[in-house]
C-alpha cells in the first residue's frame, strides 16, 4: 500500500476471506466471512469498518459486502503473494499441499514486494530451466540432479565436508 499505512496481518486475512468468498457468491455476509475465517459473525463488524474506511469495501450494515476497485486489487496481490508461497513450497521444497498452504497464508502478510518477484522468477526458472534438474528427493532429504535419483554419494559428501 504505497499512500497508505499497510493493512495489518488481520484486515488482510478479511480481505482476502471477502475476496474467495466475492469469487463464489459474488458478494458477501458477514455471515459468509466469518464461516471462511472460522470466527464468529460478532467479531467481523470491527474489520468491515475498518477495511470501508479506507475504502476498501463497500459495506453498510446488514447488506451485501463487495470489494471496491482497490480492494479487489489489493486482495488479488494477497493472493498473488500466497500462490507464489505455496508454489515454491510444494514444487521446489518438496511440501505436501496441506502444510504448504497452512505456511503460505502465514507468511503471505510479510513478503516484502522485492522477495515475491525474486521468489516468482525462481519458481518460473526452477520449473523450465532445461539444463537444470536439481529437485528435491524425498526419500534422502536433499535436493538431487542425478537422473538414476541416487543422491548418497552427493550426500555423503554434504554431511562430510559440513
Amino acid at each position: 500500500m504505497p499512500a497508505r499505512e499497510r493493512l495489518s496481518e488481520s484486515l488482510e486475512m478479511y480481505l482476502k476471506a471477502i475476496y474467495l468468498v466475492e469469487q463464489r457468491k459474488k458478494a458477501a455476509r458477514v455471515t459468509d466471512i466469518a464461516a471462511q475465517l472460522g470466527v464468529m459473525g460478532s467479531s467481523v463488524t470491527a474489520a468491515l469498518r475498518a477495511l470501508r474506511d479506507r475504502g476498501l469495501i463497500n459495506y453498510s450494515p446488514y447488506d451485501l459486502i463487495t470489494l471496491t476497485d482497490q480492494g479487489s486489487a489489493e486482495a488479488r496481490e494477497i493472493m498473488r503473494k500466497y500462490a507464489a508461497l505455496k508454489d515454491f513450497f510444494v514444487k521446489v521444497l518438496g511440501m505436501d499441499e496441506e502444510s504448504a498452504e497452512e505456511d503460505a497464508c502465514h507468511m503471505e502478510h510479510r513478503v516484502s514486494a522485492t522477495l515475491f518477484e525474486r521468489l516468482s522468477k525462481f519458481v518460473h526458472y526452477y520449473e523450465t530451466c532445461p539444463l537444470e534438474r536439481v529437485r528435491w528427493n524425498d526419500r534422502v532429504g536433499y535436493f538431487c540432479a542425478r537422473e538414476d535419483g541416487d543422491c548418497t554419494r552427493c550426500t555423503h559428501f554434504v554431511e562430510v565436508g559440513e
